[in-house]
């Protein structure tokens, strides 16, 4: 029995595919600056984590309970990896995802991770009928907390003295359904 396709998505700018092999230097550059991992959880990024991530994760599935997938973000313009969106199916509630996402310094503040997000939240909840779509931001995170609003995330609770790289943080959860996504 075969696995289904990956779905991809196109934008004007962007694709949204599964990674593959050629997509490790650039992978591990962005994901090894500091100032990326800065909210994100890894640290010391490595190469071979780089090569053993993108191999797992060129066969990983979507919507699969309690499974993370990282969706590759592609430059059209060059066929470049350019950021990565995180997708974690949930399996209570069902019909909900988190999803995350990383983007090389050099493409943020430029609308690539709006753009790619809209695509990717089109897909959710039009294409796999999810219900609600959340996401978590550390509250210094201003950048990814503009965007999540700018989408149309509401701000649904914030969790205090939350442990994150060993120091205690507030985060701030975001949450939009699938009316108010379909709404705008």
């Amino acid at each position: 029995m075969s696995k289904p396709k990956f779905f991809e998505i196109e934008t004007s700018r962007l694709k949204l595919r599964r990674f593959k092999d050629d997509d490790v230097t650039n992978f591990f550059k962005y994901r090894s600056n500091p100032e990326v991992a800065i909210y994100q959880g890894w640290e010391n990024y490595t190469y071979d984590q780089a090569v053993n991530y993108i191999e797992k994760q060129k066969s990983a599935e979507m919507n699969i309970p309690d499974a993370w997938v990282q969706v590759a973000i592609e430059n059209k313009m060059d066929g470049q990896l350019i950021g990565d969106i995180g997708v974690h199916t949930l399996s209570n509630p069902k019909n909900q995802v988190e999803v995350g996402f990383t983007l090389e310094p050099k493409y943020q503040n430029k609308g690539y991770a709006f753009e790619a997000l809209q695509g990717m939240l089109d897909y959710l909840f039009n294409e796999l009928n999810k219900e609600k779509i959340n996401a978590i931001a550390v509250e210094q995170n201003g950048s990814s907390i503009k965007l999540l609003k700018k989408l149309g995330f509401h701000e649904m609770k914030k969790i205090e003295n939350s442990l994150f790289k060993c120091q205690y943080v507030t985060e701030l959860m975001f949450g939009l359904t699938k009316n108010d996504w379909n709404k705008r």
